[in-house]
């Protein structure tokens, strides 16, 4: 138990020490004057950013049957790419069939 607490006491006088020299800090006297100049810099340099064309809001009926027409369009995806595989593997397969003759019986 005598441990737990002078782990806490240890712990107490490093946070205030940490307080303590965060206080102690001083701000810089030039950040200001910086800053002004770098902002300066950014506007002669910096070219303006073209309004984004924005859509007009859609009802949510309509938002939701675009969500289900592109899912029902991604699921239509899916099941083609499965078929395709499918007979991409049964070819595979059949293919070393019909090249190994079979002895008649």
């Amino acid at each position: 138990m005598m441990n737990l607490q002078q782990e806490l006491d240890a712990l107490i006088e490093i946070t205030m020490a940490y307080a303590n020299d965060v206080k102690r800090r001083q701000r810089i006297p030039q950040l200001p004057i910086a800053v002004r100049a770098a902002e300066q810099a950014l506007a002669e340099t910096s070219t303006s950013v073209p309004q984004s064309i924005t859509m007009p809001p859609r009802s949510q009926r309509d938002e939701i049957r675009q969500r289900v027409n592109n899912f029902r369009a991604h699921q239509e995806k899916m099941a083609r790419e499965r078929e395709d595989y499918y007979l991409q593997v049964k070819a595979r397969m059949v293919a070393p069939l019909t090249t190994i003759s079979l002895p008649p019986l």
